[in-house]
């Protein structure tokens, strides 16, 4: 026996369901933070900097890898637009490509990594590629589960809109948008500065 969901059942999942995702990411920028804030710590207190005659990460490759996530980011708020407007075609296309980036971003963090390791940076180098480690692998782990999410919207996608989706769609790009803008951070910090 299926359940016709009005909207008050409606509009009360997605005020439960948005107030979960804001506890969510409450607690993933506090994870973020004190990394970020460890960080920063060590950056500040070190005389030279890199540390201990350590190679300087050149910034290539993170710079390919914030336009890939912000790129990304579009292309989910072109597929959120999409989804209110009902245009299945367009729908399909931006989950595609927005799919695609966040592979995509995961690639040039795997080429960030070994460049890294060329470099004689190693996760048990020392404090400062240790640190670097951490929080481009909880970063990465975070996109993983981001993709994983997404594909939640793949039914969506294929589909086209429902009412009864409004939510997911919503809270998968709040996450979405939410990684990106932690990235962004993440570049500033650790190799701009």
């Amino acid at each position: 026996m299926s359940q016709v969901m009005t909207n008050k059942d409606i509009e009360a999942r997605k005020l439960t369901s948005s107030i979960a995702m804001i506890v969510i990411l409450v607690s993933f920028t506090m994870l973020f933070a004190s990394m970020l804030l460890g960080y920063s710590v060590y950056r500040f207190t070190v005389d030279v900097w890199p540390p201990m005659g350590m190679p300087r990460i050149p910034l290539t490759i993170p710079m390919v890898s914030t336009f890939i996530i912000a790129l990304s980011s579009a292309t989910l708020v072109l597929f959120e637009s999409s989804f209110e407007k009902k245009n299945l075609k367009a729908m399909r296309a931006y989950f595609g490509l927005t799919f695609l980036l966040g592979l995509g971003f995961m690639f040039v963090q795997l080429q960030l990594w070994n460049s890294m390791a060329a470099m004689g940076l190693h996760a048990s180098g020392g404090v400062f590629p240790s640190l670097f480690y951490a929080l481009t692998w909880t970063h990465a782990a975070h996109i993983v589960a981001g993709l994983i999410a997404l594909l939640f919207l793949l039914p969506v996608a294929a589909k086209g809109y429902s009412v009864e989706k409004i939510t997911w769609v919503q809270n998968v790009s709040k996450f979405w948008h939410f990684l990106g803008v932690v990235w962004l951070v993440m570049f500033i910090v650790m190799f701009v500065f």
